[in-house]
């Protein structure tokens, strides 16, 4: 026969296991408790103890089961459920079902907030935004939401994509609260992910002059949205003061090489942009060289990371690799096997995975400015074309174009979405309708250089004919031979803007006020690229780029054209 525990003696076991597991003895408690319940099979709380414990260490499969023999055992205490489905999602196990049965339970017990809270946090740990954003809304309409519940309903919101919707809540949380100014942070966080850098700049500043605390904690912040602002000498004192205080945090690390390098500082920018996010790092490259030592006679690995652009930025570095006297081996995504084969003869190229490759060490193209810098310093090798097509290749778009009658333009209208960056990314990017007012300029032939989604807005484009060749387009290679036929290329901040910088071609890039820290601030030249012409926004959408650009097209055309007449003209005196 069971022995039936009284209400003290299961308090007074249950005190001492929780003071047990308070001071992180795990094993001994676990070991008391399945003894305990071993002789006390009917002892709920001691299960629910048992689960609280597998959960604080991770072990979401006894766990689960633990809370499940509570539940069992008392099966109206829903906090236990609630603590059972988390370790179900945990696990993976039927996570439809269990979100369902917490959605069951947050409409049951609408009326608790505190019930509530507890099921919302535990599917924001199952990463279900959409199912609390509407969950939280549903349960507004019937009760008053507290401010933490609107707090996850704002965050959820930035979770679910809907970032202006989000930055809305936050705001008004912000101004109705109380203790609003606790919101700041969660808010100066959103209105950079919209882009809003200046109204983050105002709620961080006036942080500082009322909640200087506060405001220490929303540095980072501040220093991005400066940088944004075109302000990277005052986002340095930013970021500068954040690590003064917690010098070990890689991502402010990180960004303070944005400012650096935004600035032209580039030996100290080269070296804290080592320091980026493991998404941007190749983690299976073995033996990092950073020209730290001598590798003559070596074989080095060189590697891509990042976007197709910043590859195609640093294959720059590639020649200055001879004089190391290593062995170069470069592993580059398939789309730059060719173009980057036709440009360096004398190394080994292979595919992006190296993983069967012999080599002694390797390096990052994006590291490179930093360890070549002993042999060519800090300054940015603006030497082009460095990158140069096939002859035939060449020669095969040339017959593929018309026959050439005027002044031949490339056009790119937008650039890859990438979500993760935020509502703000999207203002890199226009539409083929937003470059009308380009295309509608007389005595050019406009070429599409445009794939993706976006090539498809040609065929509900009624406007002046632009010839796409794109479908003979394989990869780099065509590309660049492609651009080698034309005489200027307009492009948003794209791959094609790079390489037609890197092939030595006019190119004018449309970028937005915000650019990346490669363009640097107010500048309508760059090293990088001597051939380009850089036409900045304003704030928000690319609109007023593309109208300078139209302003400044017939200018660009009228010189072409005189200058192909006085070609003519010598050709005629030469026979």
């Amino acid at each position: 026969m069971t022995n039936i525990l009284t209400a003290k003696e299961i308090k007074k076991i249950g005190n001492k296991l929780k003071k047990a597991a308070e001071n992180n003895n795990y094993t001994k408690t676990i070991e008391e408790i399945k003894i305990n319940l071993r002789k006390h099979p009917d002892w709920a709380d001691g299960y629910a103890l048992l689960g609280d414990i597998y959960k604080n260490i991770t072990e979401y499969e006894d766990g689960y089961l633990a809370y499940s023999q509570a539940v069992e055992l008392e099966p109206t205490n829903i906090t236990w459920k609630i603590q059972k489905l988390f370790c179900k999602l945990e696990i993976g196990r039927e996570i439809n079902t269990a979100l369902n049965e917490l959605l069951i339970l947050f409409i049951q017990n609408a009326a608790n907030e505190d019930i509530c809270l507890k099921i919302a946090t535990v599917m924001v740990a199952a990463k279900s935004p959409k199912i609390i954003i509407a969950a939280i809304k549903w349960r507004a309409q019937n009760y008053h939401n507290s401010e933490i519940l609107t707090g996850i309903l704002a965050q959820q919101l930035l979770e679910a994509g809907l970032i202006s919707e989000g930055c809305e809540v936050y705001f008004q949380l912000f101004k109705s609260s109380r203790q609003g100014i606790v919101y700041a942070p969660s808010l100066s966080q959103a209105l950079i992910r919209i882009g809003a850098f200046q109204a983050c700049a105002d709620i961080i500043e006036a942080t500082q002059l009322q909640f200087p605390d506060i405001a220490l904690s929303m540095l980072n912040e501040y220093g991005i949205a400066l940088i944004a602002l075109n302000r990277s000498r005052e986002a340095q004192s930013a970021f500068r003061e954040y690590l003064r205080l917690r010098p070990d945090v890689r991502t402010v690390q990180y960004n303070l090489s944005h400012a650096l390098l935004k600035d032209g500082q580039y030996e100290e920018g080269w070296k804290l942009a080592e320091f980026a996010p493991a998404e941007f790092k190749q983690e299976d490259a073995k033996n990092p060289w950073k020209g730290d030592f001598p590798i003559k006679g070596k074989t080095l690995l060189i590697y891509g990371e990042q976007g197709l652009g910043d590859m195609l930025q640093f294959l720059r570095y590639i020649p200055y690799l001879k004089g190391l006297g290593a062995n170069i081996i470069l592993s580059i995504p398939e789309n730059l096997r060719r173009i980057s084969q036709s440009s360096f003869h004398t190394i080994k190229i292979i595919g992006e995975d190296f993983s069967n490759t012999d080599y002694d060490f390797s390096c990052s193209l994006l590291s490179l400015p930093l360890a070549l810098a002993p042999q060519i310093g800090y300054e940015i090798p603006s030497f082009t074309p460095y990158l140069t097509p096939s002859q035939n290749d060449i020669d095969k778009f040339a017959l593929i174009l018309k026959e050439k009658t005027k002044i031949r333009v490339g056009l790119v209208w937008s650039g890859e979405n990438r979500p993760r960056h935020g509502l703000n990314y999207r203002n890199r990017s226009a539409s083929l309708n937003m470059f009308s007012k380009i295309i509608n300029i007389e005595n050019i032939d406009f070429i599409n250089l445009q794939l993706g989604n976006p090539q498809k807005e040609l065929l509900e484009w009624h406007g002046k004919e632009i010839f796409d060749p794109m479908n003979n387009v394989a990869d780099m290679e065509d590309t660049a031979a492609l651009i080698f036929n034309l005489d200027l290329i307009i492009s948003v901040d794209t791959s094609v803007a790079h390489l037609a910088g890197a092939l030595g071609k006019p190119v004018w890039m449309i970028t937005r006020s915000d650019c990346c820290w490669r363009w640097l601030e107010d500048r309508e030249d760059t090293a990088w690229y001597p051939t380009m012409r850089i036409f900045r926004s304003q704030p928000g959408s690319l609109q007023h780029a593309i109208e300078l650009v139209a302003v400044s097209l017939p200018d660009f055309v009228n010189t072409w054209q005189q200058n192909s007449l006085s070609k003519g003209m010598s050709h005629e005196l030469r026979h």
